[in-house]
C-alpha cells in the first residue's frame, strides 16, 4: 500500500512538472513574438527598431503591419496585437486600459504640384480650402484655377491629426478626393497641377513642393521651437502591463539607441529629403 501512495505521489510530482515545463515553453514562446500593428506613419518607424531589436535579440520574432491609428488601438485592446501605433494623440474614452509611449514626434507637411507659384498659406486660409470656402487658387495669389483637395481616410492619425489642429474636431468633407496612404496622396499631388494634400513630414520626396504655413516651414528647427503648428506625436500603447520581452522593446526603443534610429528613420524609402520646402522661416 505504501509503495502505491509513494507511485501516485510520483505520477502527480511529474503531472505538475509536466505542467509546469508547458507553462513555460507557452509562456517563453509568447515573450518570443511581439507583433505592432496600426499607423501606416508609426510602421517604418517601427520597422526599423524592430530590425535592429532583432539583430541584438535573435529569439525574439518581431512583426510590423501597417494600417491606421484606429487599427492600431482596436488591435492592441483586443488583444490581438502586442503593441498598438498611433500618429495622434487619444481621447480619454481610447486611452482607458493603454499605456502609451512617445517614441517621437513628427510634423504635418501641407504639399502642392511643383508648378504651383504659391510658396505659402495662412491657417485661416488653409482652414478656408479644407471647408470649400476657398476653392480657386487665384483666392490665394494663385492661378485662375480650381483647387483639387486631397484628404486621407476616415481613422487616418494623419487626418485626425490635421483636422483636429485646424478645427478643434475632425470635419465632414464627402466632396474631396480621398487618398487611403501617404504615399497615394503624394502621388496624386505630383501629378496634378491644382492639387492640394497633406503628409508627413518625414515621408517628402522630390515629386512635389511644400508649403510654408503662416511664412513657416517644417525644418527641423522650426519644429523643436514650436514655430511650426503642425505636428504630432507617435506613440507606442500597450494593454495592460505587457510582458518582459514588450517592456524590453520599449525600453530600447525609447534608449539613446532607438531615439537614433527613430529620428534618422526616412519614412519613404525613396526619398531623397532634397524636396523643395517655400517659406519664410
Amino acid at each position: 500500500m505504501k509503495n502505491k501512495q509513494i507511485y501516485l505521489l510520483g505520477i502527480i510530482i511529474l503531472a505538475c512538472a509536466g505542467i509546469t515545463v508547458a507553462y513555460s515553453v507557452i509562456a517563453h514562446s509568447e515573450d518570443s513574438v511581439i507583433s505592432i500593428v496600426g499607423s501606416s506613419t508609426v510602421q517604418p518607424v517601427a520597422q526599423a527598431l524592430a530590425k535592429e531589436y532583432m539583430v541584438q535579440h535573435p529569439n525574439v520574432k518581431v512583426t510590423v503591419e501597417g494600417g491606421d491609428s484606429n487599427v492600431g488601438i482596436q488591435s492592441v485592446k483586443s488583444g490581438s496585437a502586442s503593441i498598438g501605433t498611433v500618429s495622434r494623440n487619444l481621447t480619454e474614452t481610447e486611452s482607458d486600459g493603454l499605456n502609451q509611449y512617445q517614441i517621437g514626434e513628427d510634423s504635418i507637411a501641407v504639399i502642392v504640384n511643383p508648378t504651383n507659384p504659391v510658396n505659402s498659406l495662412t491657417t485661416d486660409q488653409l482652414r478656408d480650402i479644407y471647408q470649400g470656402k476657398i476653392s480657386n487658387w487665384k483666392q490665394v495669389g494663385g492661378e485662375d484655377a480650381p483647387i483639387k483637395v486631397i484628404i486621407r481616410e476616415a481613422g487616418s492619425g494623419t487626418r485626425i491629426t490635421f483636422e483636429d489642429i485646424l478645427f478643434g474636431s475632425t470635419v465632414p468633407q464627402d466632396n474631396f478626393t480621398i487618398g487611403i496612404s501617404t504615399y497615394q496622396v503624394m502621388q496624386d499631388v505630383a501629378v496634378t497641377p491644382n492639387a492640394i494634400g497633406y503628409v508627413s513630414q518625414n515621408a517628402l520626396n522630390t515629386g512635389v513642393k511644400v508649403m510654408g504655413i503662416n511664412g513657416i516651414s517644417p525644418t527641423d528647427a522650426n519644429i523643436a521651437s514650436d514655430r511650426y503648428v503642425l505636428k504630432r506625436p507617435l506613440i507606442f500603447l500597450v494593454k495592460g502591463t505587457g510582458n518582459s520581452a514588450i517592456d524590453d522593446f520599449i525600453n530600447f526603443s525609447l534608449s539613446p539607441e532607438g531615439q537614433k534610429i527613430v529620428n534618422q528613420t526616412e519614412y519613404n524609402t525613396n526619398s531623397t529629403k532634397e524636396y523643395s520646402v517655400t517659406g519664410a522661416g
